[in-house]
Parts: C-alpha cells; structure tokens; sequence
C-alpha cells in the first residue's frame, strides 16, 4: 500500500513522530488498547503482534476485524486471507468484508472463492449489486488473462536490483539507474538499538539509491549508493522522475517540514508530497516543494515528466477526483507549473490510479485497482494528453499478476525495460523485474469473401480490385469456389478494393489502409452483392396510410420496426424507402403523396435510431401499379389496397471490414 501511506505525529516528540518508532520492546502484557493506539497511528507491524495474541487469548470481532485490516494494509495477503475468513464468523460483521475477503483471494489466484464472496456482498446490500457483479465477473477476466500470457513477452527477477526488502520504480540515470528500496542500508535494528524504524511495515524508510555496475565486478553486481542528503531526507522519498538530461529530478517526499514545531503539531496527519531540486555542476541543489503540495490535506507524489519535460503527471487524491487516488497533470510555462487539472474519466475511476510513466511515444502507463484487473494493482496503458486519452488497456500476463504491479519503465526501444511487482517467487516485498517484448515479424494482407445478397451463396468467378490509391496500380484476382480471394499488402499504404461492377453494384467498394499500423494486420473483408438485374428490394406489407394522409399509422409501426432491426443487424446497407399509390386520383398529386409518404417512413426509422446517411426517400405515384387497378378500371377496396405500399431497396452495400491480429488463423 506504497500510496496510502499516511503519516502522524503523536503526542511524543522523538519517540513517535510520522510512524517513526524505536523497535518496542518484548511487552509484558496484551493490551488492546496499545494495539489500538498502534493501528491509529498506522503502525500495523507492531499492532499485528500485539492483535495475534490477543486473537487467541480473547477472540472479539474487533480484534479479528483490526487484524485482518493490518495484513491488508500491509500486503500479507496469505495472512489476511486466513484473518477475513476468521472475522466472516464472528456475528455482525460489517458486509464490507466480503469485499476485503474477496479482493484478498483474487490475489491469491483463488478466483472461484472471490467470485462467491463478491456476489455475497450484492445479496447483503441490494443498494451496491451492480458494482459488486462487476467485481465478480472481473473474476472470469482475470482467470482468462492469467492463463494465456503473451509468449512474445519475457519478464525475469533483477536479481542484481533486489533484497530482501521493498525495491521498485527504477529509472534510467547516469551510467546505471535509480531505484526505491526500504533496506537497511548503514545500520538496522539487529546491530543498532536505536535503528529508526516505519511503523507500518517494520522496516527503514524508502530511499532513492542510485545502482551502478560495480567496478571490478562480474557482469550484473550492482554498487549502490544513497543519494545526497539534498534528496534524501530522513523519511520517506521516492519514487522520482528525471528531465530527459537528468538535471532535474522530481520524487515524493514523505515527511515533517522544517518549519514544523513538533511539540504543538500533536495528532496532525502528514501526507506526500512533490519535491524537486537541479543539478549544478554535478552537485544537487537543496530540494523545493512542488508548488501544489497541501501536506496537511491530501497526497500529492508519484511524478512523472513528458518526454519534452513540459507536462508533469502525477497522482493524487484532492479534494474534486473521481475516487481514490487520481491522476492530475500540470504544465510547465515562463511563470512556472500550471494548477492541476485532472486527467478525466476514462482514465481515472472511483479507486485508485497511480504510479504514472510517459514513454517517449507519449504512451502512458499507469497502475489501477478500480480497471477490470488480474489481481492487485494491474498496469494500463493509454494514448493520447493530459485530459484526452482513449480507453486504458490492460497489459495483462505475464506484465500482471495477481498481486500488486507498477513502477514500469522502458528503455530506448519500447520493448524491454523494468516493472515492479511483488508477485510469488521474488527475493522481497517488492522486486523490481526486467521485462523482453520479442519484435514482431509484421505482414499485411487482406482475405475476403463474395457472397450473394439474398441468397448467402458464395459467388466464385467475380473480379476483385485491389486499387493503390496513391499510385492507381491495380490487382486482380478471382474468386475461388468458397468465393474467396487474398491480396498481399505494402505497408503505409491506402487502398481500395471492389468487386467488378459491370455484373454488380458498382458501389461495392471499401477502403483500407495499412498506414499508421504498428503490429502485423490481416484485414477480413465481406462482400455481400446483388447483380444489377435483381436489386435488392423487399415490400413492407400492412403499410397503410389514411386517405390523403401521409403520416405513419399505429398499425404500421410492427412493419418498420422490422426495417429498424434490419439495418441495426446488417450495419454495411443503405437503403432508400419507396411508396406507390393506388390509380385513383390526378397522377401529379399521387406522386407529390407518395414522396410524403415515402419520407415520413425514413424520418419514422431517423427517429428509431437510424442514421440519416444510410437513408433516402422517393414517391413513384401510381406509375408502379401491381395489378390492372389503371384509371378507368373498376377495382375493389382491397385491389387499390394492393398498390397502395411502402418497399424499401438496398441500395449500397458497403464491405465489412475487420481489423485481425496476425496470430489468428480462423478469419471472421
């Protein structure tokens, strides 16, 4: 929980100061009120102890809902596993704890359980049904996702980076890198009694190291070395981004400030915040607070820069976001970094998003809870800036696990880089893993097939073009007897393909281009033709209007809402509404009635839903009679009734194209 640390100073001034504790001594007695005092104060590792004993001497619902809380918070999830599981059978439990439980068993891989627990909650409080069904079918994706990993991405343990500790967020810096550890680095509780020690996971604080390839060393040791005391401050700092020539970093910084008199600032809850310092001839300058930070009222860290250095991300959870923590961004001007604006919607959710990373492609990755995720913290990826991005993608396996992963970084090729999880097999809480995406060998293609409107047989013999529209040169092939056909494509290229349009509609046509595209690509077309000679032309039966009305009558609507559904289900069609009159009547003034009539039925679809580019109208009068009701002929109601129709015509047949990834071999 590396964002949610928050940070309080007690009554003691050096004693207990922003979960800064000296290693407690062996206690003499079980008291729930220490225990307690603890967990206010975040300080879970030692609460844990204290929780576990009493557990067992005198189990409550509040020491076993506390205890279960403190592994949460602290990552144990084995341990909280077995510490919700024990709450669930104390009475009265509070019905968030199926969620807790449920989250805690997505992370261990047990998504049936997960499954379960999260549709118990929707049965317990109606009022949050829907939420808690997403929840529970997130855990049908994540089953999916965690057992078809990618094959083409490699992801190992950088063993020469990891310790037994938390070690993540590595960036490129100098010859080597910077990561965020919390090992004990000069001294430790074991050699130094008076070791200061973070309350909430038991161990030192994070630092910023900077990891070099040792000298004199085999290939992979790293040297690692603090930096300066202008950075590292004796609290929390890290993680940091640099500018693109590391003269500037920026980092969070978790800590009291200098102006702060610790004897008034009793109970005061300290969050993160952004420093940044430059670098002069080669000396870091004092660090400075990012002008935005509100210590004593919300987070503000994880600073992440553009590629050109002008829009910082970052997350955090002020007062006006979506949930949880957010992402914000700000931009560098003259007169320094702009008022944060959040990055909308469609990044950001209702839980937690952190942990930001531009590539050098404007690519932006990022760590969320409230996406559909595998587990834990999953790690997305979106395009586009600041407010606008499209929708995240979620990496999945093997870049996620069920556990908690963040802090990715690419190198130069935006292939490989690192990425930091505290997945199962690690050497620590959280290890830092390097990451191999293989190059894709790309090709582009285009494979179809003809088939006869109406009738939905393959239609073998048709010429089909293959157009390039920068050049003209044109491709033809034949289609088979399954009335299929390929074509081999050139990259960043625009083409047109079309059926021959002497034996059918010579709008048969579609556009494809393989520009802009960054992976193999196998472009799936369907032609669904009629020959000229027998257009396409269905008659709407019981369509009728009142005498000289044009309006579209109640007992007409089951008619035209089989045309709505028609067209919803076949996306690739125009079509043109066509009415008729009976013979009765001037012939101008039918015709004017006809058009009527035919527009009221598009305006009747328009209104249903359906594009108005895919519609048109047109009145025929009593020039398109269907029996020999003409002037003069004496006819029954019901014979005048016969000519009096509404059709409709298709009358283009755009192909349909789909966009397939190369490892598919079964083309729609």
């Amino acid at each position: 929980m590396r964002f949610k640390n928050l940070f309080i100073i007690g009554g003691s001034i050096c004693m207990i100061t922003l979960g800064v504790l000296i290693a407690p001594k062996m206690l003499k007695s079980d008291d729930l009120g220490k225990a307690n005092k603890y967990y206010e104060k975040y300080d879970y590792k030692f609460a844990i102890d204290i929780y576990e004993k009493l557990l067992e001497k005198s189990p409550s619902l509040e020491v076993a809902q506390k205890l279960a809380n403190c592994y949460r918070f602290v990552n144990n999830t084995i341990a909280a596993e077995r510490a919700y599981a024990t709450v669930l059978t104390f009475p009265g439990f509070d019905p968030i704890n199926y969620i807790y439980y449920a989250g805690i068993l997505k992370q261990n891989g047990k998504f049936d359980q997960a499954k379960r627990n999260y549709l118990m909650y929707a049965e317990r409080v109606p009022e949050k049904s829907d939420y808690a069904v997403k929840l529970a079918n997130s855990c049908d994706a994540a089953r999916l996702w965690l057992q078809n990993p990618d094959v083409n991405v490699d992801i190992e343990n950088e063993n020469s980076f990891n310790s037994e500790h938390s070690d993540f967020s590595p960036i490129a810096y100098a010859n080597g890198f910077l990561i965020i550890s919390d090992r004990w680095f000069l001294k430790s509780p074991e050699n130094d009694k008076n070791a200061k020690v973070y309350g909430w996971t038991g161990n030192s604080f994070l630092k910023i190291y900077q990891a070099e390839q040792a000298k004199d060393s085999a290939a992979g040791v790293m040297q690692l070395t603090l930096l300066p005391e202008q950075i590292n401050d004796k609290y929390h700092n890290g993680p940091a981004t640099l500018n693109a020539d590391g003269s500037a970093i920026y980092f969070t910084r978790a800590g009291v400030a200098d102006d702060v008199d610790l004897k008034k600032a009793k109970d005061v809850v300290f969050r993160k915040t952004i420093y940044l310092a430059s670098k002069i001839n080669g000396i870091w300058s004092e660090a400075t607070p990012f002008p935005y930070n509100s210590p004593y009222e919300y987070s503000v860290q994880h600073p992440a820069l553009s590629p050109d250095g002008n829009i910082l991300y970052f997350a955090s959870d002020m007062p006006g976001g979506f949930g949880g923590m957010d992402l914000y961004y700000s931009e560098k001007s003259s007169n320094g970094w702009s008022k944060p604006i959040n990055c909308g919607n469609i990044i950001n959710s209702d839980e937690d998003e952190v942990f930001p990373f531009v590539r050098k492609d404007g690519t932006l990755y990022f760590s969320s809870r409230g996406h559909i995720t595998i587990g834990g913290l999953d790690i997305f990826s979106s395009k586009g800036d600041k407010n606008s991005w499209k929708e995240p993608e979620n990496l999945k396996s093997p870049y996620n696990s069920t556990r908690d992963d963040f802090g990715i970084f690419f190198f130069q090729d935006n292939l490989s880089g690192y990425l930091s999880s505290n997945r199962p097999g690690g050497k620590g809480a959280d290890d830092i893993y390097r990451f191999y995406q293989k190059p894709k060998e790309q090709f582009y293609a285009v494979e179809g097939k003809v088939n006869e409107k109406g009738t939905g047989n393959p239609l073998s013999g048709l010429k089909i073009f293959l157009i390039n529209k920068k050049t003209g040169e044109e491709k033809t092939t034949i289609s088979a007897e399954d009335g299929s056909f390929k074509f081999a494509l050139e990259k960043e290229t625009d083409y047109t393909v079309r059926g021959d349009m002497d034996k059918f509609f010579s709008r048969q046509e579609g556009d494809i281009t393989t520009k802009g595209a960054t992976e193999s690509t196998v472009f799936n077309v369907k032609f669904e033709v009629e020959k000229v000679e027998e257009a396409y032309l269905v008659r709407l039966k019981n369509i009728y209007y009142d005498f000289n009305k044009y309006n579209i009558r109640k007992d007409a609507e089951p008619e035209l809402n089989k045309v709505v559904a028609f067209l919803n289900n076949t996306p690739s069609v125009n079509i043109e509404l066509r009415s008729h009159t009976d013979a009765r009547g001037k012939a101008a003034y039918n015709l004017k009635l006809s058009e009527l009539r035919a527009a009221s039925a598009k305006d009747y679809l328009k209104n249903k839903g359906i594009g108005k580019e895919r519609l048109s109208s047109k009145g025929f009068g009593e020039s398109q009679l269907l029996n020999a009701c003409a002037d003069g002929v004496k006819c029954s109601d019901e014979e005048h009734q016969l000519n009096r129709r509404t059709e409709f015509k298709v009358v283009k047949v755009s192909p349909v194209l789909s966009y397939l990834p190369a490892p598919f071999k079964n083309f729609r």
